[in-house]
């Protein structure tokens, strides 16, 4: 007798595939997946903290569980002065610039601040002067109008109370840069920003301030150009090749495009951001693009398209990467690897984040374009409202960005070591379509996810899966689609459905439906070496 609302296990249509010409192994006998989930809460481990507390966590303790590399902190981020573990990332010992003790005002340089005269050439004044013997920067209160700011190494930019740094609604006041790979949003190789750098090193931006995109100025407009496929489009903050870089305390709001890029970047502290935007989709929240040794801490991002993205347009992997304490709302995917995967993830901690509304998923780790996506840890994860709770894919896009210096066609890219633990999700049917309602995890024929853990999740699925649904078949591979959590429509699952997996670890998953649902709460095909408890 399985617990109501509980699907039973898959019948021997969905049984894991031991090898050809072998019969598929029975599974065990029917079994309670657990008891229906009351008030959603996270497991109380050493260090955590009740759902909804969104302020700074202290890591002492968990560096070593958490990250495994000691050369993490250690080797990529020396200019930030923190030790080999993550327990000098509590809110005493939060990296400090190091910059010279040259401290301007903005407006020794003729800046107005009055929202109507473009301050760019004044402001651009106080960097440069900044940046030759090492400083900082300060934007009172006021509104400072402005193009392209250049930022300069050993600077720190900082917006006082009531500063507003204000980007130009005129996209002429953006000087277009080379971004190295081509643009899936946008198109072509170039990018505009509102602050920019390439190649600098201990750059700073923090405050209490506030920095306006003007992203209104900027929708989504097809083109006939290829090159700007959709309108020459700045993003509010992007940092290419750089080392050292913090971004804290500052409000960041309705960028053109994305908010923050940060690209082939080393040695990365962003905390304690608020990121909001709801102009039109690219707005992307935090976005880390083939970085390595970097830490998100204690981030509100609420966003119109993803809140906090990892990924790896150019040939080197996105590693080293802790994402902690945030607090993540989209219209789109609260957290997510990919889809951009070139050069591949690895060494990844995600922990201790609230989702709230994300209706096109919670956590979606995908690798579509050659790079492989491997050791990665998601732990006490709270889910309000949102759509598949997580989305797991490899496939088989491949893209190179127009790069020639990758190998071509591209590859399938491995995914393995995944593991995700003590997660509370409630699914909300108004957060996507039917079809994006459940977990998943779908390799490729010959190309299967390897070595994924789950362990101790509690999930409340909508319900409403139809006999017809539990009995359908033939779902197409779709390997060369935009991976999607909706891609494969309505799966015959109502909790976790897997396809074309080897080393799969279920343990302790509990699974309730706000109402009937005739679909198994699991359903496997193609699984070798599957261990479910």
């Amino acid at each position: 007798m399985l617990t109501p609302g509980i699907g039973r296990l898959p019948n021997s249509r969905h049984l894991p595939r031991r090898g050809r010409g072998r019969r598929a192994r029975r599974p065990p006998p029917p079994r309670r997946l657990g008891r229906r989930l009351g008030a959603i809460e996270p497991h109380r481990a050493r260090g955590s903290r009740p759902a909804g507390d969104t302020g700074p966590i202290n890591t002492s303790g968990t560096a070593d569980r958490l990250l495994g590399r000691r050369r993490f902190l250690a080797s990529l981020l020396p200019g930030l002065g923190l030790g080999v573990g993550l327990t000098a990332l509590t809110a005493a010992d939060a990296p400090r610039p190091v910059v010279g003790t040259n401290t301007v005002d903005v407006r020794a340089f003729g800046a107005r601040g009055d929202g109507t005269t473009r301050d760019t050439a004044a402001i651009q004044a106080a960097v440069d002067t900044a940046g030759r013997s090492g400083g900082t920067v300060v934007l009172p209160a006021g509104r400072f109008l402005s193009g392209t700011i250049e930022l300069r190494s050993h600077v720190t930019l900082h917006l006082s109370p009531g500063a507003v740094l204000l980007g130009s609604p005129d996209i002429a006041d953006y000087p277009a840069h080379d971004l190295g790979v081509r643009d899936l949003d946008i198109g072509g190789r170039q990018v505009w920003a509102l602050l920019h750098a390439q190649g600098a090193e201990q750059v700073t931006i923090e405050g209490t301030g506030t920095i306006e995109g003007n992203g209104h100025a900027f929708p989504k407009v097809p083109t006939p150009d290829p090159e700007v496929a959709t309108g020459p489009r700045p993003r509010m903050i992007f940092l290419r090749g750089c080392r050292s870089v913090v971004l804290r305390n500052v409000t960041l709001r309705e960028a053109g495009m994305w908010t923050v890029h940060l690209a082939q970047t080393t040695g990365v502290h962003v905390e304690n951001l608020t990121v909001t935007s709801s102009q039109h989709v690219h707005q992307d929240g935090i976005v880390l693009d083939s970085c390595a040794g970097a830490v998100v801490r204690g981030c509100r991002v609420d966003t119109l398209d993803d809140a906090v993205v990892l990924k790896s347009s150019y040939p080197q992997p996105c590693e080293d990467v802790l994402v902690t304490g945030c607090t993540l709302s989209s219209r789109c995917a609260g957290l997510k690897l990919g889809t951009q995967s070139l050069g591949g993830f690895r060494a990844i901690r995600l922990e201790r984040c609230v989702f709230r509304d994300c209706r096109l998923g919670g956590l979606k780790l995908q690798t579509v374009d050659g790079g492989d996506l491997e050791d990665v840890v998601a732990s006490d994860l709270v889910m309000h409202d949102v759509a598949a709770p997580l989305s797991i894919r490899r496939g088989h896009r491949g893209f190179d960005y127009g790069r020639t210096d990758v190998v071509r066609p591209r590859p399938v890219g491995a995914l393995r070591d995944v593991h995700v633990r003590d997660v509370r999700a409630v699914v909300s049917r108004s957060a996507g379509p039917p079809a994006g309602d459940v977990m998943s995890i779908a390799g490729l024929p010959g190309f299967p996810v390897e070595g994924v853990t789950l362990e101790r999740l509690d999930i409340r699925t909508p319900g409403g899966g139809t006999p017809s649904d539990a009995r359908r078949s033939g779902i197409p591979e779709l390997a060369t689609a935009y991976p999607e959590h909706t891609m494969f429509g309505v799966l015959p699952a109502h909790g976790l459905w897997v396809r074309h997996a080897r080393g799969l670890s279920v343990r302790d998953l509990r699974i309730t439906t706000a109402g009937p649902d005739a679909r198994p709460a699991v359903v496997t095909d193609d699984v070798e070496g599957l261990d479910l408890r």
